[in-house]
């Protein structure tokens, strides 16, 4: 379904294209499995119905495509497996078939894992795809980034993006890590528009963002727990737990993003309780790392010391906003620094 979405992503800009320049493009659609063609056909029939006479498509078996041409050909491949399994297109002839229908253009959508596993004709075009710059991974480009994501979503095929590996937290500024209870939790959400609200805000928060203080609180605990929790609202009727935890790597202690469950407000009580037990566990020193805090603008940045370097001290917002400043030349008269503090946006 993957390659679903990205074939109806380039149909879409395409089609685009086509009506800003009034050029008249003809787009074929191959795949070699039959409910693969079913699923593009439905997912760009409103384009083969459209009126635009500048703009025609057709989606077909490789069987059904034997000796027609179009200006642009789409070539879903559709075989993902560890094996290097390509089904139908290991066949030299019905490849050809595949692969010669394009006057101008081929797209050819695949699992690259699957398509280079064997020497078949497919890791050959993979390799001279690369040779000649022309290889892309779909989930660099935004459109086609938002498509897949909205498929998996639809899919039941979450747990692929809740992944450090996946193209929505790789490039994050902040590492994150999912307890099971939340991976669980998940799992048996089945409104789509709350995992895409979920989805959205785990990426915002692996990239820096968060919430205004005024918004965090949505209930009130007095345990081990309350000095690191942080929840956040989700769809009106759940709460995202997360707080900021400690890794070892690499002789570094490195701040993350540690995700420990979803569910509604009435469960978060028994939540806290759980956590506090966890917490009571961290030194002084550990706790100090999680909640200290460093801003690069208006974005909180992940922190990291040496292992072996002197304790953290506590947590200080001014202290860590003020580190940006150090280079500013202030007066030691009392009245110039408040000057210079309130012009910068300071209270006292």
């Amino acid at each position: 379904m993957v390659e679903v979405a990205v074939a109806s992503e380039i149909v879409a800009s395409l089609f685009k294209e086509s009506v800003f320049t009034k050029k008249k493009v003809k787009v074929g659609i191959i795949s070699p499995c039959k409910a693969q063609v079913y699923a593009i056909g439905e997912k760009v029939k409103n384009y083969s119905a459209d009126s635009n006479d500048d703009f025609s498509i057709s989606v077909c078996s490789v069987d059904g495509f034997q000796g027609g041409e179009e200006d642009v050909i789409i070539v879903s491949t559709v075989r993902c497996n560890m094996n290097g399994v390509v089904g139908f297109l290991k066949n030299h002839q019905r490849a050809n078939v595949a692969l010669t229908r394009a006057r101008h253009c081929l797209w050819i959508l695949g699992n690259e894992a699957t398509l280079i596993k064997r020497c078949t004709i497919l890791k050959d075009i993979v390799i001279d795809a690369k040779k000649w710059g022309c290889f892309y991974n779909a989930d660099e480009d935004k459109s086609f980034a938002q498509a897949i994501r909205v498929a998996l979503v639809e899919h039941n095929q979450m747990h692929i993006l809740l992944n450090m590996d996946s193209f929505l937290l790789k490039k994050a500024r902040w590492k994150v890590s999912f307890s099971n209870d939340f991976l669980k939790s998940m799992s048996k959400v089945e409104n789509a528009e709350t995992c895409k609200e979920v989805l959205t805000l785990l990426e915002n928060l692996a990239n820096g963002w968060r919430q205004p203080l005024e918004m965090k609180k949505l209930f009130y605990h007095h345990g081990t727990s309350s000095q690191l929790l942080e929840q956040y609202k989700i769809n009106g009727l759940l709460n995202l737990v997360w707080t900021v935890d400690i890794l070892e790597e690499n002789s570094y202690y490195f701040q993350i993003l540690k995700v420990w469950d979803i569910s509604p407000l009435s469960e978060m009580p028994r939540l806290a309780n759980r956590l506090d037990i966890l917490f009571e566990n961290y030194t002084v020193d550990k706790m100090n790392r999680c909640k200290h805090k460093i801003l690069n603008r208006s974005l909180v940045v992940p922190m990291r010391w040496p292992i072996g370097s002197n304790s953290c001290t506590e947590a200080n917002p001014v202290q860590s906003l003020s580190k940006p400043l150090a280079s500013l030349s202030l007066r030691d008269d009392s009245e110039s620094s408040s000057t210079t503090f309130r012009s910068l946006g300071w209270q006292s």
